[in-house]
């Protein structure tokens, strides 16, 4: 039995422009990817040989979709960060099957991808399964605090002092022509 519960959650940005205006900084968050230790590791992490706009540019529409992690009062913050890591990859694959569900439509991970546990990018060499490889809102430049803030009226929070917090989160997206 898990020690957590988890809260789905779902919105449809209502103006992409502004969601791009507003939480879209590549420079900004390509220079926090570069402080992460999947920078130029990943094939789903930065530096990328494209402008990460070319993605967002190429659609219209965006649904947001968040997992939200409750631990017990007992469960302390390496276990619930590891169940944070248990439940990606299902929330990877609801995300997955919606974007079969509709065509000419992209989704975007809830983090880095976890495919392969190595990836082949860090010894120079391509990726295993590049047709399923997909980015995260910040791989591509996205303010994942401000998506939580503005979007599901949640502040984005961390584990400090290794204190599990009230929650975690998953962010993922559905990027819609």
């Amino acid at each position: 039995m898990a020690n957590y519960i988890t809260e789905r959650m779902e919105t449809v940005v209502g103006d992409y422009q502004e969601f791009l205006a507003e939480c879209i900084d590549v420079p900004k968050f390509l220079a926090c990817c570069q402080q992460c230790d999947n920078y130029n590791i990943k094939w789903s992490c930065p530096p990328f040989e494209f402008d990460p706009m070319d993605i967002w540019h190429k659609y219209n529409k965006l649904r947001l979709y968040a997992l939200v992690l409750r631990p017990s009062d007992e469960m302390g913050s390496a276990e619930l960060v590891a169940a944070l890591h248990s439940e990606k990859p299902g929330f990877d694959q609801r995300l997955s099957e919606m974007e079969a569900e509709h065509p000419g439509s992209l989704y975007l991970s809830g983090g880095s991808c976890a495919l392969c546990s190595d990836c082949r990018r860090a010894q120079g060499q391509v990726c295993r399964y590049p047709d399923k490889l997909r980015y995260s809102i910040e791989a591509l430049g996205g303010d994942v605090g401000k998506v939580c803030e503005k979007y599901f009226d949640k502040p984005i929070l961390w584990v400090q002092d290794n204190k599990a917090p009230e929650y975690l989160m998953l962010i993922g997206g559905l990027l819609l022509p």
